[in-house]
């Protein structure tokens, strides 16, 4: 394809994960995609709306790079999707040396638009709209691997995925625990500066045992960045006020990024993810939200 003509013909719908730009800025950051693919020359079979896919089926999402343009000024976005490209680029096809112990998981949102890419690389459910894939670190980059690429190594793959996981718990320590005040009840904000903070969702309970406790009514949490993990242990009816304030707050970091996971709330218990439906109207006057407790929840803090 080349990447340089029939410029008209691209769709610039702007996908809802986009709706953190303006439609102008859509159109401007998309166009700078296009030219930029061009520049580079890249083997890519097409441009879609928040992706580029690639000639071999696989796909390169633009929706971080896009948030992190949000943040600069405009005449700085060429370099940055550039750049972002040209990273990616490089390291689709490395063959660098790895062992079981460099693997780690990484959360991304399960996009429909990227259900081929992430059944080429084998990526499994994590929880309702989150997929987990094998990655490691590369240079100052992350690559996710294929189950096939652990495969041609010769490793049994089951066993590739314990050890990510356990490498991940034991190795990706978040840096900082912060007490967030709202009113009459508060929760915990967890960041780390890797990318794999929220892949510890599972052991939250250890991550914050030393200011809180997690009892058998299990906590609500939401993983809006793979850099953060929020958190309101459930005892009381304050969290009916904690909920009501994670809601706006997780659906707000999860649209800025950069590193979306997911918008939404979820009910830890022993480390299983129960997904807390939120809808949000965003017609009505003011914009109104509804949350559906799961079963069980709803008894707790009905």
């Amino acid at each position: 394809m080349q990447a340089g003509d029939d410029r008209d013909s691209v769709v610039f719908g702007r996908p809802v994960d986009f709706e953190f730009m303006s439609p102008s800025d859509w159109l401007d950051f998309h166009c700078e995609v296009y030219d930029v693919v061009a520049d580079l020359d890249l083997d890519i079979m097409r441009i879609d709306p928040g992706a580029i896919r690639l000639e071999d089926g696989r796909s390169i999402g633009l929706l971080e790079v896009a948030q992190h343009c949000n943040l600069r000024p405009r005449a700085d976005w060429k370099s940055m999707i550039s750049s972002h490209l040209r990273t990616i680029g490089e390291h689709l096809d490395v063959a660098a040396s790895f062992s079981m112990f460099d693997l780690r998981i990484r959360l991304v949102p399960d996009a429909p638009a990227d259900a081929d890419t992430f059944a080429k690389f084998g990526a499994r459910a994590f929880a309702d709209g989150i997929v987990q894939l094998l990655a490691v670190d590369v240079d100052n980059a992350v690559r996710c691997i294929a189950e096939s690429e652990v495969e041609a190594l010769g490793w049994d793959v089951e066993e590739a995925w314990r050890s990510a996981v356990m490498q991940t718990e034991m190795f990706e320590q978040p840096e900082e625990l912060h007490q967030i005040d709202v009113g009459d009840a508060s929760f915990l904000h967890l960041f780390g500066q890797r990318p794999y903070t929220a892949s510890m969702i599972g052991v939250v309970d250890r991550l914050i045992e030393s200011t809180a406790q997690i009892g058998e009514f299990g906590a609500i949490v939401s993983m809006p960045l793979r850099h953060s993990i929020l958190v309101h242990p459930v005892e009381d009816n304050s969290a009916r006020t904690a909920l009501s304030a994670l809601v706006p707050i997780t659906r707000q970091l999860y649209k800025q990024g950069p590193g979306s996971v997911s918008p939404h709330l979820y009910w830890w218990q022993r480390g299983t993810l129960t997904l807390i439906p939120t809808v949000f109207d965003t017609d009505s006057i003011p914009p109104g939200i509804e949350v559906y407790l799961p079963n069980g929840l709803d008894d707790l803090i009905g």
